[in-house]
């Protein structure tokens, strides 16, 4: 992503605000503030709950984010994927890998 696109943090302050209400959206209140902190982590997340996260964001906003990895995503990450969803030719298909 490019400096003018939507890949810096500054760009993102929107996108981070939705994500927050798409999390809330999707009965995950999120205590997730600050665009660093991690999804799982701030959200205390059950198997369960990880599993319905993903679907949701697969099925209303098609993000595909593996919610389950090792590695716990921070909030920026989210929209970032979510700003690529939105403009899909700046960001290439979310879907690539599967």
């Amino acid at each position: 992503m490019t400096a003018a696109g939507r890949g810096d943090g500054a760009d993102l302050s929107g996108e981070i605000q939705r994500a927050r209400a798409i999390l809330g959206d999707l009965c995950f209140g999120s205590t997730a503030r600050h665009p660093e902190d991690r999804i799982r982590d701030h959200l205390e997340l059950d198997p369960a709950e990880i599993t319905e996260l993903e679907l949701q964001l697969r099925h209303r906003h098609r993000i595909d984010l593996d919610l389950r990895a090792v590695y716990d995503h921070t909030l920026s990450e989210l929209a970032a994927l979510l700003s690529r969803a939105t403009f899909p030719e700046s960001g290439g298909s979310q879907n690539s890998d599967r």
